[in-house]
């Protein structure tokens, strides 16, 4: 699913979760402005589901029928955008709320206070009242299906998968056919009537109860025993020296009683009863007095995000990260004068022809990598042949070097790395493993590690001290395309031949988390700071913020079909595979590009870091050193 284009209108980005006829999926909408984020849920019955095909559509319809009924017109029930068949598919498509469900709460080893759990049913019960009120009863209230959304606190009732509509004339509903002997729900959240099929509306209210027992004492439902003198659930035990307040336990115990006609019967005299309780805060207040706000942003959901190619005019920055904005200050300062064009300055014949090219970041050597395996490195900008190092491994598909400009890494069709030292020419190590040929090579800021990555899906890190692999990564069924280390220590970021980018914890070895964005090959990877990457692709460029996890940036299309690209902490340099080259500058809150000249197509070019060098090798069989000016670029 991931990367599909449904109806021609909801990209899918990445799958949120698995039920028992459906899965979920984040998407966004090419057809509305600025592409919001939007749920498609995907019509899917499980290998091991009773449930028969019939039946699983028969809900699926129900549950859209439903979120168009209640979501239109209650602002704590997502809105339904869509309900559409696509190749004998069925699809839901609704609005995403952008925030963390109540499992991240007993994730994160907290429990509701007195005052937080009379605040979050002041908050849920007017919804449960709603959709009672037109007759439905959701039938699966659990913290996985209740969403805080982040920018206000307020709490949204999702999944109307189970969802019933009451009779008219009756109390309770029951469904039809085979449906009948199923169970709808989730153990230890239902009332007895529902394991019967059978539900009404204080169903809801039952589940509800046990909802907020469960987050008070972070015991699971499921293990609270019945009292045997007074039926009652015996759950108070499990509260620990918490002290809640009386009255409130007396709700919570009408709440859950095991038998509907003991429990509420209409949340109106739930809020009641709490209205009469002493004032609280409200749950807006709560949630930023705790330590949720803390809780949440380590525990966010990944919120992969993407841009559609079609129909896009100027590309904006995301109105809330504030990141973003930092991004474009950095590069507000206009470049050294120039008459945007190149100026050659060295014109240097070779007897080889060049596969790979790479400049030192000291801005002072050029390295090129010749068919015949000799690594030669030249002097910047006279151009003089400085040493030549010759190579007994495949061709060259690869090459960098390391920040404090003293290792040369070239990774080779063969399945092997070796590292030189820049200096004395001497070869260090000779790095092997792969079963494919090795695509990105990286060396850490701090010139102690290496990774190479492959064609076999392999990541392989190094110490570079010892030469002792001290890790494998593996990307299942798919090839690395770009690799790079992040700015925080243990991190590291990779390209895939399948589009998706992966963050990785490398003390750990394990993939913290994947962007899906891109709609062709990722080539390139920059890291700007401890917070942002750049990814070039050929079909544009994006920006990506780590720490809130989203897309706050599509370059235009102008940066599409990048063959390289270099960034530094003023401006950002691409090459095109028509040999168009620009410098991307800030202008009216956007990065705008400038051509900076013109090469020939199809070549192998190599930036400098501070962006006054470009090196070329064209079919020719010439080396062409130029100096990039710019300064007319405003």
């Amino acid at each position: 699913m991931i990367g599909q284009l449904l109806t021609g209108r909801y990209l899918i980005l990445e799958k949120l979760g698995v039920g028992g006829f459906s899965e979920t999926y984040l998407a966004r909408d090419k057809y509305l402005p600025r592409h919001p984020l939007c749920v498609v849920k995907y019509l899917k019955l499980s290998s091991s589901n009773e449930i028969s095909p019939e039946v699983a559509q028969q809900l699926f319809e129900n549950e859209a029928r439903l979120l168009e009924r209640l979501g239109r017109d209650y602002a704590q029930i997502p809105t339904l955008f869509a309900y559409c068949h696509e190749q004998e598919q069925m699809y839901l498509v609704q609005e995403y709320v952008e925030g963390e469900n109540l499992d991240s709460y007993l994730a994160g080893g907290k429990r509701l206070t007195s005052k937080a759990a009379i605040a979050l049913l002041l908050d849920l019960l007017p919804v449960l009242d709603y959709i009672h009120s037109h007759r439905v009863v959701h039938g699966d209230i659990k913290p996985s299906n209740l969403i805080r959304r982040r920018r206000d606190g307020r709490v949204f009732l999702i999944d109307f998968g189970v969802a019933c509509l009451l009779p008219e004339t009756q109390s309770s509903a029951k469904l039809d056919g085979e449906a009948n002997s199923l169970v709808m729900g989730t153990p230890g959240y239902m009332p007895d009537e529902q394991h019967q099929g059978i539900s009404q509306s204080n169903s809801d209210l039952y589940s509800l109860g046990i909802l907020i027992i469960h987050l008070l004492t972070r015991v699971h439902p499921r293990q609270f025993q019945q009292n045997p003198i007074s039926g009652n659930l015996d759950w108070q035990p499990h509260l620990g020296k918490q002290i809640l307040e009386p009255k409130l336990i007396k709700i919570l115990d009408h709440l859950v009683q095991p038998q509907c006609r003991d429990r509420y019967q209409q949340a109106s005299e739930v809020l009641a009863d709490l209205k009469a309780l002493p004032k609280t805060t409200s749950l807006q207040q709560w949630w930023k007095s705790s330590k949720w706000q803390k809780l949440t942003s380590q525990l966010a959901v990944p919120m992969a995000a993407m841009l559609i190619m079609g129909g896009l005019g100027a590309q904006y920055f995301s109105s809330h990260s504030k990141q973003a904005t930092s991004l474009i200050s950095q590069l507000k300062q206009a470049l050294p004068q120039s008459n945007n064009q190149l100026t050659m300055l060295r014109d240097l014949p070779v007897q080889s022809e060049v596969d790979r090219l790479v400049i030192a970041p000291n801005n002072q050597i050029l390295v090129t990598a010749g068919s015949n395996h000799v690594l030669s490195l030249w002097s910047l900008p006279n151009g003089t042949l400085l040493k030549s190092l010759s190579s007994q491994v495949g061709k060259v598909t690869t090459l960098t070097i390391s920040k404090n400009s003293k290792f040369l890494a070239s990774g080779s069709e063969d399945g092997t790395v070796q590292v030189w030292n820049i200096d004395s020419g001497q070869l260090l190590h000779t790095f092997g493993g792969h079963q494919k040929s090795v695509t990105a090579v990286a060396i850490s800021a701090d010139a102690r590690k290496l990774v190479s990555g492959s064609e076999d899906g392999t990541l392989r890190c190094w110490d570079l001290q010892t030469g002792i692999r001290q890790r494998t990564l593996k990307i299942p069924g798919a090839a690395v395309t770009a690799v790079t280390y992040g700015i925080a220590p243990g991190s590291l970021i990779s390209a895939s031949s399948d589009r998706q980018l992966q963050v990785w914890n490398l003390r750990t070895g394990q993939l913290q988390r994947t962007f899906a964005g891109h709609t062709k090959a990722i080539v390139d990877l920059e890291v700007a700071n401890d917070h942002t990457l750049f990814s070039f692709g050929e079909d544009r460029g994006l920006v990506w913020d780590l720490d809130r996890e989203e897309l706050v940036l599509a370059l235009p299309e102008d940066s599409a079909k990048s063959v390289t690209a270099s960034l530094n902490d003023r401006t950002i340099v691409t090459v095109n595979s028509n040999g168009n080259i620009r410098v991307w500058v800030r202008k009216a809150g956007q990065l705008v590009p400038k051509k900076a000249g013109t090469l020939s197509r199809n070549l192998d070019v190599a930036l400098s870091p501070n962006h006054h060098y470009l090196a070329n090798w064209s079919a020719d069989q010439r080396l062409r050193i130029w100096q990039i000016n710019a300064s007319n670029i405003q």
